[in-house]
């Protein structure tokens, strides 16, 4: 597993203190640290073979079934207790055969033709669609934030019996939905017990000190998650054996954990270095106690802090400085970790995140609320439950315990959709700008249908309950139906685009140069296929998004609506609108479709990747970070709600001194009161990239942002490499520039 080892960021700390900056705020928790680090990557080979063995009667259904083994396996797991731990909970690993499944990121070209089996048989031409990038129809559910703020208030007994009660009036599957439901909330319990006996029994052999532990954890054991949680320290225990079960998103954690430690903090029952402490406890299980093999994506499991309230009052706290600094201070690479904003974000928690940023750490990322919740609620959102939104997935927007929206069910190639219109345009003789609107309003419907009936087939193929999310959802037992078919309150289709930068410069330059320049579109378009140099000498001279040019960013505003106005007019059985987000994805996206893609009017050439985020194509933005804010926040975010990416590039010199910091921290305020919603930045130039990619040995643990998600560099494929390093070329200067 790799973390950040190191700070290449701020070598002057590093000389002041002369060693790396220390990991963990205790001798507890660097000790565990250290311990998971080094150990070895395996499967969870007991939980599978439990599962394996399960008695499962014979013509029982889908959810009792899944009850069946989940109630067999789940109290049988071993307990694994680690010496010094606080939090317990963990599955035994077979290291014998290496590790499970590892994800190592590439952007590989074969994506196209895996996504493309995902379309209906009975529609060649979205087969076709699909074989040629422009659309990529994903899954029917993938990213979630289950109910854990719920849960750990409720308990599994109160659910369990809940269930029970329900099922008495029920019969057929709806009785068994219940009856499921419950045996999965008993087989928790008897799951936590087994762990208040292992405590119990390490007590008698271990040190004073670490006895009087491990008994008060034996006592937690004992309560959660069976009962409501009373305390700080029960509230984590119980969320943690709930994550076990669920994973993905951990929800909005700092608030749905606030009361707990203000109560606790009043009653001098806790203190704050103590809650720090507890918190790295956490974090280090959550990066070391999920995965079998090694996932170099951290949003694999995805944290979301501060934001607004339902109320609409602001929710950072104290609390959700703690977790900052302890994020800080294990500094791993997961989770993924966000920061909800808006005009009333108090100031430090700007000021300790570029910090964060500034040490070499990838976290945190911003994501602003107002357009968010926005387009929640146009699109039907209660506004409490709007406001109570989080973070999955690479930057997917889900609704913590109620919603099933998809994060995501899909990619859309934007670049070439345009392409394909202004081929269109070019064909017919369109004499003007917006002869080719219509033209490419009547390609996108075709698109969006395209996506609408991907999303429909793909739904009907799921036969998997998604019983441990279900579990987690108690909404799913109010319909008796899982959380992948209908039982969740709210469901949405979330589709998300690549390559809005290289569509908004293609069409601008058919605009310059053809509808104002006077040269046949035709011509333009055989030209740009052949790569002639002179056309790509005159694109490379016109304006580009993400410089602040009110002409390109008009255009690619325009888009943004146009698409997903087309999107959010679409339905199916399950999904009452289909939402537009523009993300990568952990699979890269923009690298395969640029790979299936002939030179673009935007410049670029055949096979070279789409831009990776909404923050220009790779190279273009050369006016600065200011400018580049203004083409951002020209967009209308809230029809951006099923997530989006920008990322902004930074060199490290604009880290260097307070004031830097300052006005990155300014920098983000601004994106924020303008109406952006996500931005993350990277920190990084390609002299040090280019030196990783050569000698990775030395450079394990550079932390880069990739496409929504985190990555170490060195472990990263040399595709996917290389593009991040074109992304960074020139980047000292024009940081430089912007700051001086």
């Amino acid at each position: 597993m790799s973390a950040v080892l190191e700070n290449p960021c701020v070598p002057d700390l590093l000389v002041r203190e002369g060693r790396a900056i220390p990991r963990g705020s205790t001798a507890r928790t660097e000790g565990l640290l250290e311990e998971m680090l080094r150990a070895a990557c395996g499967t969870f080979a007991e939980q599978a073979r439990l599962y394996a063995e399960a008695p499962v009667p014979e013509g029982t259904g889908r959810m009792m079934a899944d009850a069946y083994r989940f109630a067999w396996a789940h109290p049988r797991l071993t307990p694994v207790v680690r010496d010094g731990e606080l939090i317990v909970g963990g599955r035994l690993r077979n290291t014998d055969n290496g590790p499970g499944w590892c994800w190592y990121p590439d952007g590989g070209e074969w994506y196209i033709a895996h996504f493309a089996k995902n379309t209906p048989p009975d529609r060649p031409d979205i087969r076709d669609m699909a074989g040629r990038g422009l659309i990529s129809p994903q899954g029917s559910l993938n990213h979630k934030a289950v109910d854990y703020a719920g849960y750990i208030r409720t308990g599994s007994l109160a659910l369990a019996r809940r269930a029970r009660r329900k099922a008495e009036s029920l019969e057929g599957e709806a009785k068994e939905f219940a009856l499921a439901f419950a045996m999965g909330h008993e087989a928790m319990i008897a799951h936590a017990r087994a762990y208040r006996k292992a405590c119990e029994e390490a007590a008698r052999l271990a040190s004073p000190a670490r006895a009087a532990e491990l008994r008060e954890i034996a006592l937690i054991c004992e309560r959660v998650p069976a009962h409501p949680a009373r305390t700080f320290r029960e509230a984590l225990q119980s969320f943690w054996f709930a994550y076990m079960v669920a994973g993905d998103a951990t929800g909005r954690i700092d608030v749905f954990l606030n009361d707990f430690y203000r109560a606790d903090l009043e009653a001098g029952r806790i203190t704050p270095e103590e809650a720090q402490e507890l918190i790295e406890c956490l974090l280090i299980k959550l990066h070391g106690d999920v995965m079998e093999g090694i996932v170099n994506v951290s949003s694999v499991q995805t944290m979301t802090l501060g934001g607004l309230l339902p109320d609409g009052s602001d929710g950072t706290s104290d609390l959700t400085r703690l977790f900052l600094r302890a994020i800080r201070s294990v500094r791993l690479l997961r989770p993924t970790v966000y920061i909800r904003c808006h005009d009333r974000t108090p100031p430090d928690i700007l000021d300790l995140a570029v910090s964060m940023l500034g040490e070499g750490l990838s976290e945190p990322n911003f994501y602003g609320d107002r357009p968010i919740v926005a387009g929640l609620t146009r699109l039907g959102i209660p506004l409490e439950e709007a406001r109570d939104y989080a973070l999955s997935g690479c930057t997917e927007v889900v609704s913590p315990g109620l919603g099933n929206w998809g994060a995501p069910n899909g990619w859309i190639n934007l670049a070439l959709l345009a392409h394909e219109a202004l081929e269109d345009a070019a064909g017919q003789g369109a004499a003007d700008m917006e002869s080719f609107w219509r033209i490419l309003e009547a390609h996108t419907e075709r698109l969006t249908e395209a996506c609408q009936a991907a999303n429909v087939w793909v739904d009907e193929q799921v036969s998997d309950t998604r019983y441990s999310a279900t579990l987690l959802m108690p909404v799913c037992l109010e319909k008796c139906r899982d959380i992948a078919h209908g039982g969740a309150k709210t469901h949405m289709g979330h589709w998300e685009a690549i390559g809005l930068p290289n569509a908004a410069d293609m069409i601008y330059s058919a605009q310059a140069l053809s509808f104002q320049g006077g040269e046949p579109l035709a011509s333009l378009m055989a030209r740009i296929a052949a790569e002639d140099t002179g056309l790509l000498a005159a694109i490379r001279r016109l304006p580009k998004f993400g410089n602040g040019s009110p002409e390109v960013d008009g255009i690619a505003a325009r888009l943004v609506s146009l698409v997903a106005d087309s999107l959010e007019r679409r339905s199916t059985p399950l999904r009452p609108a289909l939402a537009m987000g523009h993300l990568a994805g952990g699979e890269n996206m923009h690298i395969p479709y640029g790979s299936h893609m002939g030179a673009t009017l935007d410049g670029r050439r055949a096979r070279q990747p789409l831009a990776d985020s909404l923050a220009s194509s790779q190279g273009q933005a050369n006016a600065g970070p200011t400018a580049l804010i203004h083409s951002l926040c020209a967009l209308d975010h809230s029809r951006l709600v099923a997530g989006n990416v920008s990322t902004l590039r930074l060199g490290t010199d604009a880290f260097a001194t307070p004031d830097s910091r300052a006005k990155i921290a300014a920098l983000i305020r601004s994106f924020i009161v303008m109406g952006g919603s996500q931005l993350q930045i990277n920190v990084a130039d390609a002299e040090t990239l280019r030196k990783a990619q050569e000698r990775p040995e030395d450079y394990a643990g550079l932390i880069v942002r990739v496409a929504g998600y985190s990555a170490d560099f060195t472990r990263l494929g040399r595709s996917l490499q290389d593009e991040i390093i074109a992304r960074t070329e020139g980047l000292s200067t024009r940081t430089q520039r912007s700051h001086s």
